[in-house]
């Protein structure tokens, strides 16, 4: 999966809520556009898309959001694999 621009809907949800990309499975990686250079943000997302493709896309949000929930988002253990995988 090859991150792309984020379009204008995506990219005022990404600036108003601080963060800089997000993957939405099956439609894809989204990243501002002036990041797209961040090697770090794009391993970050692309740990995200192997998820998903391991998961589903229906496990995959349900999990998300039921660790979310859980843990909060910073503990959220799809969240730790996904900061774990940008080194």
């Amino acid at each position: 999966m090859i991150p792309r621009p984020a379009p204008h809907v995506i990219r005022w949800f990404l600036r108003t809520f601080g963060y800089g990309g997000i993957t939405l499975p099956p439609l894809g990686i989204f990243i501002l556009a002036e990041r797209l250079g961040e090697a770090r943000l794009v391993r970050h997302e692309l740990a995200h898309w192997l998820q998903y493709q391991m998961l589903g896309a229906r496990r995959f949000y349900l999990l998300y959001i039921w660790y979310t929930i859980r843990h909060g988002y910073r503990n959220n253990p799809m969240e730790i694999e996904a900061r774990e995988a940008e080194r």
